[in-house]
């Protein structure tokens, strides 16, 4: 697992490494970096909400299963697999997003922390380099030992900015003075705003400030994804007030901030911030409602051509060439079409039927007209006379 977060480090290293190139700002190139990975997210965020609505449309199935089978589990549970796959839904399909953000959040963690060899992707076996560092750790003037592996790294970045260009005056080669100099102007990069993104949150330093912005940002933001989403009134209806959840929310990322980097503050602020914005965007175009009224329509639709395509095949096996919906039919048959009595038998009784009313109704009028006839004759001879 540790190799695993330090090669995704290593990717958002090289990220981290070109937003900074292009702004010249640590605390900007983390800015674009989280929009980059919510925007890398959003696919998912968006197949999470199609999860979401699709097991809300089952729910009224489900109910019937539990009705059905409630006593029976393992009939249950058999019958629930089998409408997830004839739905093609999963329950674990909405959970992908929230998996993937802690990859993401340790991988930014090893980036920051280890910007020596994730960032820069400096080869620290390399004689020069490990030579320089020892050099580094021996001015006990200019470097603060690290209390945890993880911060070596930064302590090494943290020293030679202390170093300055002076390498002369401490007693470093030329090759080694020229090894440190990417070192040195990445060391710059890292104030954003008065704030050293490097350093831990204390409250003796400015760092300390991002600690209640990140409470600020994770709680209001929390709120405001609620509001958008609808989740508040749905807590509020599980007896669990959406306001505690986001003060809780808020203050558990305020305590993590102060035992990591102001960096991963940073991160943590802008995704709390973000995410807001994202949900409007899925509430608006992606919501429940609008995906199961897509999902209704497409199963109609698809019933509809099943529907089409067995007329078709009783019309293939007639022999009929030309297609001629059911309610164009005539009672004679030709080359191209069928009676309703060929399509359908049990309407062969009623259709004789009909056809002997009208024989005896057509007789009955021909007997009328000829009686008619008759009785014209006889008034005309009456009148010669």
């Amino acid at each position: 697992m540790d190799a695993l977060f330090n090669f995704i480090g290593s990717i958002f290293g090289y990220v981290l490494y070109f937003f900074n190139s292009i702004f010249g700002n640590f605390g900007v190139s983390i800015i674009f970096f989280t929009l980059f990975t919510r925007l890398l997210m959003f696919p998912l965020t968006i197949k999470q909400q199609k999860g979401m609505a699709g097991m809300q449309r089952l729910q009224p199935k489900m109910k019937e299963l539990q009705e059905k089978y409630g006593n029976d589990k393992a009939r249950y549970n058999e019958e629930v697999t089998k409408l997830y796959q004839k739905e093609g839904q999963s329950p674990a399909g909405g959970c992908l997003p929230m998996f993937i953000q802690l990859p993401i959040f340790y991988g930014l963690y090893r980036a920051i922390c280890m910007p020596l060899t994730c960032t820069l992707h400096l080869n620290l076996s390399d004689p020069v380099l490990s030579s320089a560092i020892s050099r580094i750790k021996s001015l006990s003037d200019v470097y603060t030992p690290a209390t945890s592996s993880f911060y070596s790294q930064i302590n090494v970045i943290d020293a030679v900015r202390n170093i300055g260009e002076n390498y002369g005056k401490y007693g470093f080669t030329a090759s080694e003075a020229e090894i440190l100099k990417p070192i040195y102007e990445l060391s710059q990069e890292f104030n954003f705003l008065g704030i050293d993104l490097l350093s831990i949150a204390k409250f003796w330093n400015p760092a300390i400030i991002l600690t209640f912005v990140v409470f600020a940002a994770s709680a209001g933001g929390m709120l405001l994804t609620n509001k958008l989403t609808g989740n508040a009134n749905q807590a509020q209806m599980k007896g669990c007030s959406p306001n505690m959840m986001g003060i809780s929310m808020g203050l558990m990322s305020a305590w993590i901030s102060l035992s990591v980097p102001s960096a991963m503050a940073l991160y943590w602020t802008c995704s709390s911030l973000f995410a807001p914005a994202q949900s409007w965007v899925v509430n608006k175009y992606y919501n429940a409602a609008i995906l199961n009224a897509k999902a209704e329509a497409q199963r109609l639709a698809k019933i509809k051509l099943e529907e089409e395509s067995i007329i078709s095949a009783t019309y293939s096996r007639k022999g009929v060439k030309k297609f001629a919906p059911i309610y164009a039919l005539h009672d004679t048959q030709d080359e191209e079409t069928v009676t309703v009595s060929e399509m359908n038998p049990s309407l062969a009784s009623t259709d004789s039927d009909a056809q002997i009313s009208k024989k005896n109704n057509s007789s009955k009028k021909k007997k009328g007209g000829s009686k008619g006839k008759q009785s014209s004759s006889d008034y005309q001879g009456r009148k010669k006379k």
